[in-house]
């Protein structure tokens, strides 16, 4: 069976940008071209969601020049998306989940148009995990509950107060880059999500290294902790 949300944490941009005696800015091209591949492989096939984590809440911490360089060449993008067709003509639902207040005020003021702009498409989704940290996002959900003056929680109300609310939980995880760990990608969401781990660098990853990350999916048997 495909997986109906796909979940990717694209590790190695950097590391493929020192490999190929690249700037900065190209290694963060190259990510953000492999994402459309990438989108395109899951509309192929029969994917319905995809979530990848473009910017962590720990990423806020490296230095200054790196975050300018990444925020400027997301705004562009950005900028390139809203002003496009692309997005409606494919039918993608475009969402952005995390703390959106760690961002430059001008991106996320465009962020908001984006989706605002697609939020009627069904076709596909894509949300983008930015300014995402996981402990950051189960705290800000509690945060939110006691404000909502809500006296008894369970994990159905508790759900609602997530910033995916709305969004089913991914069955699948993949991260590239040989790395085998989450770092705190979705971690109420993924109590039950399969992992796959890929070596190849984010921006090297294949059509291949995808459906083969899809098959191995297909060959577990999901117990849902039964």
């Amino acid at each position: 069976m495909i997986p109906i949300h796909v979940g990717i944490i694209p590790d190695g941009n950097r590391r493929f940008g020192k490999k190929y005696n690249l700037s900065l800015a190209e290694a963060y091209e190259c990510g953000i071209n492999k994402l459309k591949e990438v989108m395109e492989w899951s509309k192929e096939i029969g994917i319905k969601i995809l979530t990848v984590w473009s910017f962590s809440t720990e990423n806020i911490n490296r230095n200054p020049f790196e975050k300018r360089i990444f925020f400027s060449l997301l705004k562009k993008k950005a900028e390139e998306a809203l002003n496009s067709e692309e997005f409606e003509k494919c039918g993608i639902r475009c969402r952005f989940i995390g703390k959106l207040s760690l961002l430059p005020l001008s991106l996320t003021k465009i962020l908001k148009k984006i989706e605002e702009k697609t939020q009627s498409n069904k076709e596909f989704c894509l949300n983008i995990a930015i300014g995402y940290g996981g402990r950051q996002e189960i705290v800000d959900a509690c945060n939110k509950i006691i404000k909502s003056g809500i006296k008894r929680v369970t994990i159905n109300n508790f759900r609602r107060f997530l910033y995916t609310n709305g969004i089913p939980d991914p069955d699948l995880i993949i991260r590239t880059s040989g790395e085998y760990r989450l770092s705190g990608f979705l971690p109420w969401q993924t109590v039950y999500s399969e992992l796959v781990f890929l070596k190849p660098l984010w921006p090297e990853i294949t059509k291949e290294d995808f459906i083969s990350a899809i098959k191995e999916f297909e060959s577990r048997e999901r117990r849902f902790g039964r």
